[in-house]
């Protein structure tokens, strides 16, 4: 069994944050893109470091902070804006003051955030903040459109109360609206083998109806699920994710459902013109034969009795030639003999096994421990996030197709 492999290439974001009053919501995008799996690098004007210093920037990020004089200091000179262009994959600007954007939309590099902004060839995304007769002054107008014309996508400021006092529009993009603005770049620029493929990935644990109120359901938090859909998004596929759990922002289509019947005809209509099927979903084995209507009472009753009858199959009731099926198993102990029947059984291209019983992963868990069953043997991935997991799952679904 060998182990897996690295996660997927470093999707390192650049952030660049300038000395705005909104620099604190900097911090938190900085902790959100470390959430979202990528490696935030924060380079920081002087302006800046007046109101958070670099080390609050260097918790959050898990990484050191760069600035005019630790670039000095790391590399002997100017080559530090050179070499962490050449690492990103996107970079951010956020807060973006007045005065930054008229040095990049004018070309200076008086600083290391504004050189390292000349030498990227990635995409540019923007988070102006100001007060709102600033940003509505000609000079920042025209700067912003010339930035928007180079290709830098300018994220639109929000009304409200700013720092001044006063209100009118000015403050900057919320870390969430950032978040996504990144994720969309990232994608449009993949270039793999799961860019333009349609990817259905179904999440969560279906509810099966007893009454108008009860249901037999099960503990699954959808968050494996989702972190595939998140990680096949990334990788430039099209993505459709089912699931039975509400999606805060999600980047991509996604359709609700409760039971295994509405999953499967859901999954049945999204997989005709799609290349890879991800069954991450708890799709319930039984449900109750027949739904009461109403309410049940419980009046004088010491039990109440429940017919189960078999649910659908929906991985199984999938298959057709060319396309690529995932399946999951959670087994109650390190049962990798039930697995590797099931992937058997279910003529699926991947099976992926999680025992559910290991202490501290699975089931509403943030990380995991899988064994990812190919054609090609078996792939162990130690306990680690559900991001990093999915991770090297897509990796194996992009070693699967091409095959």
């Amino acid at each position: 069994m060998s182990e897996a492999p690295a996660i997927h290439a470093a999707r390192t974001v650049l952030v660049g944050v300038t000395g705005g009053i909104a620099i604190y919501k900097a911090v938190e995008l900085v902790r959100g893109l470390v959430k979202d799996g990528f490696r935030p690098l924060v380079v920081t004007t002087e302006a800046a470091q007046r109101f958070v210093m670099p080390l609050t920037f260097a918790a959050v990020s898990q990484a050191p902070v760069l600035d005019d004089q630790s670039a000095w200091q790391s590399s002997g000179g100017w080559f530090q804006h050179i070499e962490a262009a050449r690492t990103a994959s996107v970079m951010v600007v956020a807060p973006a003051t007045a005065n930054t954007l008229a040095k990049m939309a004018a070309g200076m590099a008086d600083n290391l955030l504004t050189a390292i902004y000349l030498a990227f060839r990635g995409p540019v995304i923007v988070a102006p903040t100001m007060n709102w007769a600033m940003n509505e002054h000609a000079a920042t107008r025209e700067n912003l459109r010339v930035l928007a014309e180079r290709g830098v996508e300018v994220l639109p400021t929000e009304e409200g109360e700013l720092a001044c006092g006063e209100e009118g529009s000015g403050r900057m993009a919320s870390p969430d609206v950032i978040r996504l603005a990144v994720r969309r770049a990232l994608a449009s620029a993949a270039a793999g083998p799961l860019a333009g493929k349609k990817i259905v990935v179904t999440s969560g644990g279906t509810r099966e109806r007893i009454d108008a109120v009860r249901f037999i359901g099960n503990r699954s938090s959808g968050k494996m699920g989702r972190a595939v859909a998140d990680e096949a998004y990334l990788r430039g596929a099209r993505v459709t994710l089912v699931t039975t759990q509400p999606v805060e922002g999600p980047s991509y289509d996604v359709v609700r459902v409760e039971s295994a019947d509405e999953m499967a005809a859901a999954v049945g209509e999204q997989v005709r013109d799609a290349d890879v099927l991800v069954m991450a979903a708890a799709v319930a084995d039984f449900r109750p034969k027949d739904e009461q209507a109403g309410k049940i009472e419980r009046g004088a009753r010491e039990s109440l009795t429940l017919e189960l009858v078999r649910t659908v199959d929906v991985l199984a009731s999938t298959a057709r030639p060319g396309l690529f099926r995932v399946g999951f198993a959670a087994e109650a102990g390190p049962r990798l003999d039930r697995a590797r029947a099931k992937k058997a059984a279910k003529g699926v291209d991947l099976l992926v096994f999680n025992d559910i019983l290991a202490e501290g992963v699975g089931i509403g868990s943030d990380e995991n421990e899988i064994t990812i069953l190919t054609p090609n043997g078996e792939v162990h991935v130690p306990r680690t996030s559900k991001t990093a997991c999915a991770a090297a799952i897509a990796d194996q679904i992009e070693a699967g197709l091409e095959r």
